[in-house]
């Protein structure tokens, strides 16, 4: 906790990141204001300006340790409202596993090390913005849409915003608005240069639906990430278990011409014959319970605010404001949380002068690892990109990324290790360390996996 008292923040967006800004702002600052365009449920609900939640949302490890440090009880909250988290000691978690599945390889990584909720989306921000909205310096005007930034006379400096109603005015506005940010345009209006941007056209098409599995269906896994039916594919399945026993199923293409289909009847037969069989199995013994939902996200765009020449002062960017990687691989509600801590780390410092500048670096650094991640599976399916510079960690090469995936199939301290970069808890270098690189190489005859369930054994051959 910082020692020095700010007066007033704004934080535009009551999404996720803005809900947990909030939560770290409220204890630096005497007044903490959210403003938000949307009308905002008093129960989980999807908003009419967040379409992106009827699609799967992954909570990682590294995400949810935020969260619950943050915002306590909130896990025991979540299995209140029928979700599923580790430790709760619901009979539905179980020995289950994450699977993660590449063609013909699947990694079986038990819960315990997964470490996310089997929530929707919907339900985490309804049980985040519900302690927010507890906090007694904080208040979120919805229905309020941000239209401009207000400035001091020499425009050096961001002292709120404009509303259709009045100005806002604060210390600080922290943008956490989403990947549509306008601030670039805003920066532009009172005459800066919008940060250099990095942008990967991938292109992604998304369907997805929320199915009740039959009775009788009593999956080993609680999550299906990537189940791909054939390896380099750019079309893959994810299936999460969420709250009330239900599956949130979603299907999405990359850099491809032929939209998903939005039918249950087509979306079967493109799950058959695109996706591994144990995604397909979800689909077929599961009914809808609700529409089928499409979306399109046409490029992902990192905007460097740590690299801006010249920025005023009064105004930070994080979340997908900051860095709007590929939605498919379900990193930006747990950046969003990574982020926050940022910059409370940086107003922990406890001096202002440079304050923009340190929690955009800091902002920076800490979503570059979630970047890198999905701008190597970008690269590997063809995506376009403009203004990026891909280091080393980003383009393994395709025969080490193959014999690593195969390798933690068989091998629990490669899947360990493999899942530790996926959640953010590692950079994607310590794939690279002389220990791993060794246990990925040796000759994979030579493991010994233990028991292997029948769905893994049968994917793999192992029978």
């Amino acid at each position: 906790m910082s020692y020095l008292r700010r007066d007033r923040a704004l934080v535009l967006g009551a999404g996720v990141a803005g809900l947990v800004a909030a939560r770290i702002l409220s204890e630096h600052y005497d007044e903490v204001v959210v403003v938000e365009r949307d009308e905002l449920p008093d129960r989980p609900e999807h908003r009419r300006f967040v379409p992106q939640s009827h699609h799967a949302h992954g909570l990682l490890g590294s995400g949810r340790r935020v969260l619950v440090g943050l915002f306590p009880g909130l896990s025991a909250e979540l299995a209140a409202r029928g979700a599923l988290t580790p430790g709760s000691g619901d009979p539905a978690m179980g020995d289950r596993s994450l699977f993660l599945v590449r063609g013909g390889t699947t990694i079986r990584i038990p819960a315990w090390w997964s470490g996310g909720f089997g929530a929707s989306r919907v339900l985490i921000e309804h049980a985040i913005r519900d302690h927010v909205r507890a906090l007694a310096n904080v208040t979120i005007l919805d229905r309020t849409p941000a239209t401009g930034l207000t400035t001091d006379r020499a425009r050096r400096r961001v002292t709120g915003v404009r509303t259709p109603d009045e100005a806002l005015g604060a210390d600080l506005v922290v943008d956490a608005s989403g990947r549509g940010s306008p601030l670039p345009e805003w920066l532009d209006r009172i005459g800066y240069r919008p940060p250099p941007e990095s942008i990967v056209h991938s292109d992604v098409r998304y369907v997805s639906v929320v199915t009740e599995p039959d009775p009788s269906f009593d999956p080993e896994w609680l999550a299906i990430l990537g189940g791909q039916a054939e390896s380099g594919s750019s079309v893959g399945g994810v299936v999460l278990r969420i709250e009330h026993g239900l599956l949130h199923i979603s299907f999405g293409s990359i850099a491809r011409d032929e939209p998903v289909p939005s039918d249950l009847a087509g979306l079967r037969d493109f799950a058959d014959r695109f996706t591994a069989p144990v995604v397909a199995e979800a689909l077929r013994r599961s009914a809808p319970a609700g529409p089928i939902r499409a979306f399109r996200v046409r490029s992902n765009t990192r905007r460097h605010y740590d690299q801006a020449r010249e920025l005023p002062g009064g105004v930070i960017a994080l979340g997908d404001a900051a860095s709007a990687a590929n939605p498919i691989y379900g990193q930006g509600m747990s950046v969003a949380a990574l982020s926050a801590a940022a910059l409370d780390r940086a107003l922990a410092a406890g001096d202002d002068a440079g304050l923009e500048r340190r929690a955009a670096r800091a902002i920076a650094a800490t979503s570059a690892e979630a970047w890198r991640l999905a701008l190597g599976e970008d690269i590997r399916y063809g995506c376009r990109t403009e203004g990026v510079r891909s280091p080393w960690t980003a383009r393994f090469g395709e025969g080490y990324r193959n014999r690593l995936e195969r390798a933690a199939a068989l091998d629990p301290e490669v899947a360990a290790a493999f899942n530790d970069v996926l959640n953010l808890h590692r950079p994607l270098s310590s794939l690279g360390s002389p220990r791993i690189v060794r246990r990925v190489l040796r000759p994979l005859r030579d493991r010994d996996p233990g028991p292997l369930s029948a769905t893994v054994a049968a994917v793999l051959g192992a029978g």
